[in-house]
């Protein structure tokens, strides 16, 4: 196996430990390692004019951590930040300072998500011990404790209005429940795979899932009727977001791609493709190529999204990078660590990004 391929099944294998689930570095090498496949009749972005961006632009790093890192939450407020990790821990910390705030102590295994509710009172955190529990940000009084999956909580989402939470789990279901009592809503079950990423529309009507069937499906936050099901990706959608507007939807993958499409037909925008393809002029000195991406975030006033992507590289191998939004043009790029997750600061200013050195990152974006 060459080099390269080593490397990579190494993070992706990581993935693996990190998010609890067995044999997705298989998944990956399947198909994504292969070059990424073009699809006729849609644009793809441009990677040129972009800026890259050293060291320098980390403000503070987060040291609290005794294993990696897997997930990051920003408060609404702006005020705190949230990271989960192998550790078993939820650690509250200063977004301005980088002080230690609290450790939420409530898992029995590594927490694989972290997420705030809207008025930054609560956490909801989900865990390889099939739980998700939500608590108090200052105390850790915990309000409530959903144990409906059978599987592994890989993704939570919030809705807008604090009431309800979407857990999906290794079960191959959302499921969709009362924050304050943990009463069972009712279960989506439209996936014929594991569950990897949920998002709540900032309008509060609907929801967005993405699976390893390599679909994201959009469906009623009600009462979980299906509106549309996206089939543009040709491996596991890992990460997806939603416009501020509620109108389009940014979907990652192990295909190596993030797609950005409109949520109510699934009309495909552009499909972004990073650095190093075809007529490409600006391109990081590492010489990265474009890899799986794992995480990404839409700034909350829509004009960028933010994505984390592994790297066959000979220095840095975990890239973020950042486009404009409407266009998919680069903006510019961030090297660094391997990063697994990332999160937006609420005004746009910075970028928190988790890693597997048990690091937290804060970066400011220019």
């Amino acid at each position: 196996m060459p080099v390269q391929d080593t490397q990579m099944n190494g993070l992706i294998q990581r993935r693996v430990v990190i998010k609890g689930l067995a044999g997705l570095w298989l998944l990956a090498c399947g198909s994504a390692c292969a070059s990424p496949v073009s699809s006729p009749g849609t644009a793809t972005s441009t990677a040129a004019s972009a800026t890259p961006h050293s060291s320098d632009n980390v403000v503070h790093v987060y040291r609290g951590h005794t294993d990696r890192v897997t997930s990051v939450a920003w408060s609404p407020d702006g005020n705190y930040i949230a990271s989960g990790s192998l550790d078993k821990t939820v650690q509250i910390w200063n977004a301005t300072t980088g002080e230690h705030s609290y450790t939420y102590r409530g898992h029995s295994a590594a927490v694989n998500a972290v997420a705030w509710s809207p008025d930054s009172s609560s956490i909801a955190s989900g865990s390889l011990d099939q739980t998700v529990q939500v608590w108090d940000a200052t105390t850790g009084a915990q309000s409530s404790k959903y144990g409906g999956h059978s599987g592994t909580v890989i993704a939570l989402a919030w809705s807008p209005d604090g009431s309800r939470i979407a857990s999906g789990s290794q079960d191959q279901t959302v499921q969709v429940w009362d924050a304050t009592t943990g009463t069972p809503d009712f279960t989506y079950q439209g996936h014929t795979d594991i569950v990897d990423t949920v998002a709540w529309s900032p309008d509060g009507s609907r929801i967005a899932s993405g699976s390893r069937d390599q679909t994201v499906q959009i469906w009623n936050a009600t009462i979980g009727a299906r509106v549309h099901i996206y089939r543009g990706h040709v491996n596991t959608v890992t990460t997806l977001a939603w416009s501020p507007d509620s109108s389009l939807i940014a979907s990652g993958s192990l295909d190596k791609t993030v797609q950005v499409w409109k949520a109510n037909t699934g009309s495909r925008l552009y499909t972004y493709r990073g650095y190093n393809e075809a007529g490409a002029t600006a391109k990081p000195a590492q010489g990265v190529l474009p890899n799986f991406i794992l995480s990404l975030a839409w700034s909350h006033y829509g004009r960028r999204i933010a994505a984390v992507t592994q790297q066959y590289c000979s220095d840095a191998c975990g890239v973020v990078l950042f486009w404009d939004a409407t266009t998919g043009r680069n903006v510019s790029f961030y090297t660094s660590i391997p990063v697994f997750a990332l999160a937006w600061s609420p005004d746009d200013t910075r970028i928190v990004t988790a890693t597997i050195t048990n690091l937290v990152q804060i970066l400011q974006v220019s």
